[in-house]
């Protein structure tokens, strides 16, 4: 528990001065938060799954360059392991790509990821339709909301199988979400 706390605390050191793109400028941390929640709320109790959800923007919203990226990775290994840090790095985009390519490999490389880069992918997706619906981003039209959900999905599709429930829900959430939409 004390390993979660200590991630707690350096995620909403990490993203201090962030918000949601959403019109509500929501504090960031809220997201990592929410993701470990669902996690959590899905009977979820791997320590370094929990962890590496609270950290999972923290490598790709806090770094910029190769030798920021590399400080950051060090530093997420020697505070919380090897494990955490290959998933949180598992479900990090690369931001030297554009947004049309990173989101094709997500499409791509999610079937390939561990476990519980899989999990955390779910959740996030989850997380991001619910907040899509509740506090869109600005400027966001009817068409790109669904467009966005269609594509969360296509992406969760390579990451299923791994918790039934959880698998269930990202269903129930992309559905009503798609019903509110149309």
């Amino acid at each position: 528990m004390n390993k979660i706390f200590k991630a707690l605390e350096f995620a909403a050191n990490r993203h201090k001065y962030q918000t949601r793109k959403g019109v509500g400028k929501i504090p960031y941390i809220n997201h990592p938060i929410r993701v470990a929640k669902t996690l959590i709320d899905f009977d979820e109790d791997d320590s370094d799954l929990i962890v590496a959800a609270l950290l999972h923007d923290v490598v790709e919203d806090t770094a910029q360059g190769e030798q920021q990226i590399k400080g950051l990775s060090d530093l997420i290994l020697q505070m919380f392991g090897e494990n955490v840090l290959l998933a949180v790095l598992e479900v990090t985009d690369n931001k030297s790509l554009s947004v049309e390519e990173r989101k094709k490999m997500q499409v791509q490389l999610t079937p390939r990821l561990s476990d519980r880069a899989k999990k955390i992918k779910i959740a996030d997706k989850i997380c991001n339709i619910q907040d899509i619906i509740d506090d869109p981003p600005e400027g966001w039209s009817e068409d790109r909301k669904i467009a966005y959900l269609d594509w969360a999905k296509q992406v969760v599709s390579g990451a299923r199988g791994l918790n039934h429930e959880m698998d269930a829900y990202f269903d129930e959430v992309y559905s009503t979400s798609m019903r509110k939409l149309e």
